[in-house]
């Protein structure tokens, strides 16, 4: 038995009726499958995707940090001749809470590594972490999370 549909019929412009054609070519769809097609697009929206959606994530932080290079790269004409001023910025970028093996990544070293540190107590941790750290941040662990030490 077939699947119940219902006929349409329609009038397109030029152009519109040109980038069917070239939709229908890519996709290799024939005409009618092919508006199925767009059609469920446009009502149900397209599938999220997660992978796409962790990327966008990964995107907006990159772009975050390319502003914050921009601008002190954009002031380092100021301070005096043979030395540099580091701008101080008004809000840094915090990284958001790392589990054990995002915070062993890093810091370049292994989780197993982490867990040691931790033991050694509060105090030690924030120097090792800091030591390690490519932005000389502090970490203390608070729950099952590592979190920025605020200076």
């Amino acid at each position: 038995m077939a699947t119940p549909t219902k006929r349409i019929v329609g009038y397109l412009p030029v152009e519109y009726h040109n980038r069917l054609r070239q939709y229908m070519e890519e996709e290799n769809l024939g005409e009618s499958a092919a508006l199925v097609q767009i059609l469920r697009e446009f009502f149900d929206g397209r599938q999220q995707n997660p992978e796409l959606e962790s990327l966008r994530g990964q995107l907006t932080q990159l772009q975050q940090r390319v502003a914050v290079v921009e601008a002190v790269l954009s002031s380092g004409g100021r301070g005096g001749r043979g030395r540099s001023q580091m701008p101080v910025m008004s809000e840094p970028i915090k990284p958001k809470a790392l589990t054990t093996a995002e915070l062993a990544e890093r810091l370049k070293v292994t989780p197993q590594e982490v867990g040691e540190a931790v033991t050694q107590g509060v105090e030690d941790f924030k120097k090792w972490s800091r030591s390690r750290d490519p932005a000389l941040i502090r970490w203390e662990k608070r729950g099952e999370l590592f979190h920025q030490v605020e200076r």
